[in-house]
């Protein structure tokens, strides 16, 4: 139904009429008012036949998060009201909620937006903690990333003896894992051949017959005609990479220590990421 923007609309009728007419608008130089569309589409709301499943979605996402601002403090209010300043607005804190809510929240989780995000390096010493300068933040809403690691290399113990012709015991003079060892001996002994009038001598080969946390034991292939010194070289293998631990985050201080202590002293970065 069209009606002429000039008619008369009696007073007691002004309120239906704004409700199912549209607002004037002007065509072929005259003004009209047309039938606007309907204020519901009761197919398309709750319940209705025509809801798609993407409105739902939608739908329950703006519900969840229309729910969890009011379970909101006023501090964590007044840390969304804070996130972008500039505005100066009394709602945009919550305008701000709820459009983090609607893009990427839902009914089983709500992701917290970034407030600050720091990168800090420095070297971490092999004994003790490294403490981490940081801009104030909320311990309780901050995640730390840490990369880098220090290295850990083999331990090598090296000494020498003399091995009696039935073999001797050797002290290592330190303590080690004999499970996870490898050993090296050098040098030889001899043993006296005789053969029609000709002599020369046999090689003695040394060889670990034990090996302890604090000792060990060599003998010979063959027995020699006399004792003879032996050297010998244990490495133990604990080599490889040792990554840094977080110790504790304070409001402006990141305590940063390794797994076990490394041979050197090793450069660490850490990411401070503070969540609203």
């Amino acid at each position: 139904m069209v009606k002429i923007t000039t008619q008369s609309i009696p007073s007691e009728k002004r309120i239906l009429y704004k409700r199912n007419a549209q607002i004037a608008t002007t065509w072929k130089e005259k003004q009209y008012v047309r039938g606007r569309y309907p204020w519901r589409l009761p197919q398309m709301q709750e319940g209705g036949p025509d809801v798609k499943a993407a409105q739902k979605i939608q739908r329950d996402r703006f519900k969840y998060a229309k729910t969890k601002y009011l379970t909101l403090d006023a501090t964590a209010k007044a840390r969304w009201a804070a996130a972008n300043p500039e505005y100066h607005s009394y709602l945009f804190g919550y305008n701000f909620f709820m459009l983090e809510g609607l893009i990427g929240g839902g009914p089983v989780q709500y992701p917290q937006m970034i407030k600050s995000i720091q990168v800090h390096k420095a070297e971490v010493p092999t004994t003790g903690t490294k403490s981490f300068a940081i801009t104030a933040v909320d311990p309780d809403k901050t995640v730390i990333l840490i990369q880098g690691s220090a290295r850990k290399v083999p331990k090598v113990i090296r000494g020498s003896g003399s091995v009696a012709t039935g073999g001797s015991t050797l002290s290592l003079g330190d303590t080690i894992d004999q499970d996870k060892c490898t050993v090296k001996l050098d040098g030889n002994g001899a043993k006296e051949q005789s053969v029609d009038q000709s002599f020369w001598n046999i090689p003695c080969e040394p060889y670990v017959s034990s090996l302890s946390a604090t000792q060990i034991g060599i003998a010979w292939s063959i027995t020699p005609d006399n004792a003879a010194t032996i050297g010998w070289e244990v490495t133990e293998h604990v080599e490889g990479a040792v990554h840094p631990v977080l110790v504790s985050i304070a409001a402006e201080a990141v305590v940063i220590d390794w797994a076990e202590v490394p041979d050197a002293a090793a450069d660490v970065s850490i990411t401070v990421v503070e969540y609203l």
